[in-house]
């Protein structure tokens, strides 16, 4: 019999698509990743279900969004009610190990992984998933690594950071308050310093300089899944968690970095790429998708029946037959602060509702309720806030926003 595909989960912490070239970057800075987008399904509209990373990695594994799986902030942990994704597979005949490092806080208990043993593993970016790949190549296999290196801080190589600095006309050297914070913290809170148009640019290049080393992890994981005979017959997603600001709404950083969140598409954008070279062909996909879609998608490949509650829908109709039915409505949150809360900012909540069109921020807790209403068809960077100006527009959102959350959508009600 013809062995079960392996499934291999590559998230990107803070990864924007648009500065991948599969996504349209005018800069090379991503053949790996561009070459692979060309073999599978790249979903240009993929949204993430938060501001920060736990809560979307859960959603990823629950098909369950924030408000439902309740994994919000810092030592929160999944109930073991909830069927997660590994543990579906590991009933389903898969080995299902995790490195000890993404599993070891209580944000990620009872996820249904099995740790493997530390002492094989020395915590160097991409070279442990290689390790891991061959320890379980011989068997069906469930694996997600989570790259952590376009995070902050922005601290690339030098030579990488070098060469694309003075691309950008400006000097690696240069060491302002603002830049030595982007090179060296990874907290940096909103408003802490003030930075120069020139700072500005330089961040951006220093994001843009940790590119080619995640290009290059995935070069590498690609040829040693060619030469262990195992790419074929494995699916391969890579997606992130989140996205990042980069000062287009006057800050850097996500939720957790600055203590500040925002949910403006450079935050909620994701990218999603899909590769089994066996059954799928490549297709550029419009339609709105989130993360709760990825584990339904896994198990509809797989062929695996589910009987649990998701909240996300299969995306395997839209990658055989461009048949998806309508673009569903996305669904954000976030407390505040991330992974950084406080109990206050833990109980102020930013919400969002994004349709193809407009997209409605709810901010509500602790005395605060602000909404913000965007026209992304003639604002697609989000500048102009029109609530107000459109009342039937945003009274519609706000009951589809009420409709979906239900008694959830404030954190007193929890």
């Amino acid at each position: 019999m013809e062995r079960r595909p392996n499934i291999l989960l590559f998230t990107i912490d803070a990864c924007r698509p648009d500065h991948l070239g599969c996504y349209g970057y005018s800069k090379n800075l991503t053949p790996n990743i561009d070459t692979l987008a060309k073999e599978g399904a790249l979903f240009i509209n993929a949204f993430s279900q938060s501001a920060w990373t736990t809560p979307g990695m859960i959603s990823i594994f629950t098909s369950l969004y924030p408000f439902t799986h309740k994994v919000e902030a810092r030592g929160d942990s999944l109930d073991t009610k909830v069927v997660t994704l590994p543990e579906i597979l590991r009933e389903n005949g898969y080995a299902v190990p995790v490195l000890p490092r993404f599993v070891d806080i209580p944000n990620y208990r009872n996820l249904g992984f099995d740790a493997v043993g530390k002492g094989q593993f020395e915590g160097k970016e991409a070279e442990d998933l290689l390790k891991l790949l061959h320890a379980y190549k011989d068997q069906p296999f469930f694996i997600w690594y989570h790259y952590h290196g376009l995070h902050l801080p922005y601290n690339p190589p030098d030579s990488s950071r070098k060469e694309i600095a003075e691309a950008n006309g400006m000097k690696p050297a240069h060491e302002s308050e603002g830049v030595s914070l982007i090179k060296t913290k990874s907290v940096i809170k909103h408003d802490a310093v003030v930075f120069t148009d020139e700072e500005k640019g330089l961040a951006v290049a220093l994001y843009d300089s940790q590119l080619p080393p995640l290009d290059d992890s995935i070069g590498r994981l690609t040829a040693k899944l060619k030469e262990w005979e195992l790419y074929e017959n494995t699916i391969i997603i890579i997606t992130s968690d989140h996205g990042e600001e980069l000062f287009e709404h006057g800050f850097v950083g996500h939720a957790s970095t600055s203590i500040n969140a925002k949910l403006y598409d450079e935050i909620i954008r994701i990218p999603l790429i899909i590769l089994w070279s066996k059954k799928i062909t490549h297709k550029r996909i419009g339609a709105n998708v989130q993360q709760i879609d990825i584990m339904p998608t896994i198990l509809d490949m797989l062929g695996i029946a589910n009987t649990n509650a998701l909240e996300g829908r299969s995306l395997v109709p839209l990658m055989e037959k461009d048949q998806g039915g309508e673009s569903p409505i996305v669904y954000c949150e976030t407390i505040m602060g991330g992974y950084q809360s406080t109990e206050v900012l833990r109980n102020i909540r930013l919400r969002c509702i994004r349709t193809e069109r407009w997209k409605l921020i709810a901010k509500n807790g602790n005395n605060v309720d602000t909404y913000e209403l965007y026209d992304l068809e003639s604002d697609p960077q989000e500048k102009n806030n029109v609530a107000g100006k459109y009342p039937d527009i945003e009274l519609d959102l706000k009951a589809k926003l009420s409709a979906k959350t239900g008694d959830n959508k404030l954190p007193g009600k929890r």
